[in-house]
């Protein structure tokens, strides 16, 4: 069996328990400026996966096939709104007060992962090594950033968590991204399928992306110019990361 999509998965997702185990001792103004600059990543990815769905879904009324433009329609809507549900029912019914927003965050960045994981696969069956691995180092960089998501909200409670709860929401969180580029073994590259995995990969960072800006501003004072300032930075670095990786892409190595 040819496990190289899984390695690719693992390595591009254990980054996030580094994120999240690198800042437990960090400031809180410092916790700040690095969760506004989440928040941009998040925010960018959010826009990205979600104008690929939209992309897919009106390109199906464009070529005037009325029936998957309607049931991609109804797909895309079902997974943007039940992904919100559950994640909002997962952080109601979360027991433990201190642990509710990091389990729901690193619930939603588990299942945007698995689309990460997917653009992996995709690489792999297109037959582009170098695609794949270019997805894999970006998608490395930018989860080690998403650790910081997990751990920001602990800050504002008055207890810490404890490092095993980090490593395990680390792994919940890092994880999916191998389950993702599993799909490669499956060979699906329907196109609903990929618009309902965008829609819903959206719709959870949509969710936590909302939740990191509130802690990040709140640790910073208020949506303030520093707020903004760094929210931008991050919405910049993860433009010119996409620009590179989409260079890298093309080439071959």
């Amino acid at each position: 069996m040819n496990y190289f999509p899984i390695i690719l998965g693992l390595i591009a997702g254990s980054t996030v328990s580094i994120g999240s185990l690198s800042i437990v001792n960090v400031n809180k103004k410092i916790m700040g400026y690095l969760g506004a600059f989440t928040g941009g990543i998040l925010s960018y990815l959010a826009l990205d996966t979600g104008s690929e769905a939209e992309e897919i879904i009106t390109n199906f009324l464009t070529s005037k096939d009325y029936v998957e433009f309607l049931i991609g329609l109804c797909l895309t809507s079902i997974g943007l709104l039940g992904t919100w549900i559950i994640l909002s029912l997962l952080e109601k019914n979360s027991k433990e007060e201190n642990t509710k927003v990091p389990l729901m965050v690193a619930s939603a960045l588990g299942i945007h992962n698995i689309g990460e994981g997917f653009a992996i696969a995709a690489a792999l069956l297109s037959g582009s090594l170098a695609s794949a691995w270019a997805f894999t180092i970006g998608f490395a960089v930018h989860n080690a950033t998403e650790g910081i998501a997990i751990s920001s909200p602990a800050l504002l409670s008055k207890s810490k968590l404890s490092l095993k709860v980090l490593i395990l929401l680390s792994l919940f969180a890092g994880l999916p991204t191998s389950l993702g580029a599993s799909i490669f073994y499956l060979g699906i590259t329907n196109e609903l399928f990929l618009a309902l995995l965008n829609t819903i990969a959206s719709a959870s960072l949509v969710f936590v992306m909302i939740r990191i800006n509130i802690i990040a501003a709140a640790l910073l004072g208020g949506f303030k110019v520093k707020f903004w300032t760094w929210l931008f930075i991050g919405i910049a670095v993860t433009y010119s990361l996409e620009s590179i990786l989409t260079l890298l892409s093309g080439s071959s190595f």
